[in-house]
């Protein structure tokens, strides 16, 4: 395998110090530097199609004692129907729903003026899987014009700040299995 390092100036640093520790005791520092220029500052239009195509995605936010909060967000189902996953605002936002029961601390941290988070989608059945890291907000007006929310939700906000591909070797394939009758010796 031929590997190619451009030198040159350098770009801005996109890795946090923890990530830059775990390429060096890893002895990945140049791979990483390879694959930086993959990692961009807002979604493509595949990206957010893999998003939009999924049930659910997992979110973690970092507390302020710098414990790590993480959840699974899902599709909100109401008596009028079942919300989308996500809704775009541009390449650079997005929004979702968060139910006030299940997702209270969420809300809670990104009440207090927004704060990082990460998102991960994963698409079982295709092998693929997306990070998008950014800055998570209640939304307002300007988020999503016309947007009502239904009862008992609130409608969150995520500001791009990276979205990239992250590796498929540890995803299990995993597909849909349809509803089963009951048999009879289960009934």
């Amino acid at each position: 395998m031929i590997r190619i390092i451009l030198e040159g100036s350098e770009p801005a640093e996109i890795f946090h110090a923890g990530e830059r520790e775990a390429h060096r005791r890893f002895d990945v520092v140049g791979e990483a530097r390879e694959l930086s220029g993959t990692i961009q500052p807002g979604l493509s239009s595949g990206q957010a199609r893999l998003m939009a195509g999924q049930p659910f995605f997992f979110l973690s936010v970092r507390e302020p004692s710098g414990e790590i909060h993480s959840q699974m967000v899902t599709c909100v189902q109401t008596g009028q129907g079942v919300y989308p996953l996500v809704a775009f605002r541009d390449a650079q936002h997005f929004c979702f729903l968060l139910r006030h029961s299940e997702g209270s601390r969420l809300w809670e941290l990104a009440r207090q003026s927004g704060c990082q988070a990460g998102a991960i989608f994963v698409d079982f059945a295709r092998r693929l899987r997306l990070r998008v890291n950014g800055l998570l907000h209640m939304a307002g007006e300007a988020d999503l014009p016309g947007f009502q929310c239904p009862a008992q939700h609130h409608l969150m906000a995520m500001a791009v700040q990276q979205a990239y591909s992250n590796c498929s070797t540890r995803i299990i394939r995993m597909q849909s299995v349809p509803d089963r009758e009951p048999s009879a010796g289960s009934r």
